[in-house]
């Protein structure tokens, strides 16, 4: 099945849950395929870096629906399970239009909606954010919502009720915690190699994923599968090989 990880807004949440997810699944023995909506470079290499495996970008502007939904396909299933990082916030696509937008993939994959919510200072309102996601594309599929930034036992109830109004499940509550934020400069986050400490963060990152996550619900959505999508075509023929560089530099 496999799910898609979005959010209101940059900066909610989504690399990190996707990043403590894979790191627990690799504690597991269990091998799992990252993805990546849209061009974005940056994550990617995180995603990478965590799974052991190459990160894919699913990108129907640039590439094309059938591309993607092949794409998804072909590489999901070599995998036992597999999850997509949303782009910005659910529905931020090509200007105004959803289109190349997470919403824009959700629906294309068939693919349930886990909403990473930062909820570091706001308690009742949370219903009216989250209702108002789930009610601005009916026909997406909401498998519930992850806080992150919940400061206390009492700030974590206030926002269970929350949900609990609007009938929205609670996957899990991230506290907030100084180990949890990921460095980023004006482009986004620090990509893997100037994160050096990254392999030591996956680590802690597991634990607390054990801790705080609802897993006998996220875990399910994490098996790889076939989605309605369809089934994967073949890859085509290898060509021959190809010799190219890639030029490093640093600013100084």
């Amino acid at each position: 099945m496999a799910c898609l990880i979005a959010a209101p807004c940059s900066g909610s949440g989504k690399t990190l849950l996707s990043l403590a997810l894979t790191a627990l699944a690799r504690r597991r023995g269990q091998s799992i395929q990252l993805f990546k909506v849209g061009p974005d470079y940056l994550d990617p290499q995180l995603h990478t870096a965590a799974s052991g495996q190459p990160c894919r970008n699913l990108d129907p502007l640039l590439c094309g629906e059938a591309w993607v939904q092949q794409s998804f396909q072909r590489h999901g299933s070599r995998s036992r399970l597999a999850l997509v990082e949303g782009v910005m916030g659910l529905f931020d696509g090509r200007g105004p239009s959803p289109e190349g937008s997470s919403a824009h993939v959700a629906a294309l994959l068939d693919l349930p909606v886990v909403l990473v919510v930062e909820a570091s200072r706001q308690a009742g309102s949370l219903a009216a954010l989250v209702r108002g996601f789930r009610d601005h594309q009916p026909q997406l599929r909401f498998a519930g919502v992850v806080l992150n930034g919940v400061g206390s036992d009492r700030h974590h109830a206030l926002l269970r009720e929350s949900l609990e109004s609007i009938g929205m499940p609670l996957l899990g509550a991230l506290p907030r915690h100084s180990s949890l934020e990921l460095p980023a400069r004006h482009l986004g986050l620090l990509p893997a190699h100037e994160l050096t400490d990254l392999q030591q963060r996956l680590g802690p990152w597991a634990d607390l994923a054990e801790q705080h996550l609802h897993l006998e619900a996220l875990w399910p959505l994490l098996t790889a599968g076939l989605s309605a999508a369809g089934s994967p075509e073949p890859a085509p023929p290898a060509g021959p090989p190809v010799r190219y560089g890639v030029v490093k530099a640093a600013v100084r």
